[in-house]
């Protein structure tokens, strides 16, 4: 049994890393002990000394020092031709945007996002000032949004305020690690919709049933560009603005009512 649990956390090492052991005991046909005592038999001290091995395993940090470092060493260091490169790169990354399939998977997006309540999205770094913005939209819009991502101890009280209805967007490149584990973890529990804007985390290293919607972020090993995935958001919003036009309109009409009243005051 202990080689039937290790080829199936080797074969599916995301969904292991979110999962308990009695998550893991569901899906291998065994139990939650016998899940542990062959994680303590293949070399472990516990199941948080494989979730630790796991992330390691599924970790490639982008170092933005090389990657600024590789990216002018192939443009060169002409500024015309920098800003030219830069521009160009993203009128691609907008033509891809334009292919029917990531069309059709932001419509997805909508239709599972709409009847929630809530929208809470999620981004650590530079994707959470986009968390943040794209939430200010929403709440303009009529939506309620929040925007997480706290890393560490701290991301607990992201997790806390998850509630049953939310519908959540998420921001993730690259590879999972412990906070956006945890977080599928959660929104599996709990049945949320989920949107995954990412450039390469797969479907199989998601829960089911997650809509991924692709947004490039410029060239392999070259500094990170966020502008398809501020159209991504931006589409998702308007999209959701639509399906609920005549509350988004009464919003901004209270909006434009408050902003005449602030003038006046």
């Amino acid at each position: 049994m202990a080689r039937r649990v290790a080829q199936f956390i080797h074969a599916n090492r995301p969904l292991a890393l979110a999962s308990s052991a009695a998550e893991l005991a569901e899906r291998i046909g065994t139990s939650d002990a016998t899940v542990i005592r062959s994680v303590q038999a293949i070399g472990f001290d516990s199941l948080a000394a494989l979730r630790a091995a796991l992330v390691a395993s599924l970790t490639h940090a982008r170092d933005p020092a090389s990657a600024l470092s590789r990216t002018i060493e192939d443009i060169g260091s002409d500024l015309d031709d920098a800003i030219g490169s830069i521009l160009q790169t993203h009128a691609d990354m907008a033509a891809a945007l334009q292919h029917p399939a990531t069309r059709q998977r932001i419509a997805e997006g909508v239709r599972a996002l709409h009847p929630c309540p809530r929208i809470v999205v999620f981004g650590i770094g530079p994707s959470y000032g986009l968390a943040d913005y794209i939430c200010r939209v929403l709440n303009r819009n009529g939506l309620a949004s929040l925007p997480i991502g706290t890393t560490g101890r701290a991301f607990a009280d992201d997790l806390v305020v998850l509630r049953p209805d939310d519908g959540i967007i998420i921001m993730a490149y690259d590879s999972l690690y412990r906070e956006i584990a945890l977080l599928f973890r959660e929104t599996r529990r709990l049945g949320l919709p989920t949107v995954l804007v990412t450039d390469r985390i797969a479907a199989a290293d998601v829960p089911p049933g997650t809509v991924i919607v692709s947004a490039m972020r410029g060239k392999e090993e070259h500094i990170a560009l966020h502008a398809a995935t501020v159209a991504i958001l931006e589409a998702i919003a308007f999209g959701l603005s639509v399906a609920r036009r005549d509350h988004t309109m009464a919003t901004l009409d209270r909006l434009n009512d408050f902003r005449s009243q602030i003038e006046r005051y």
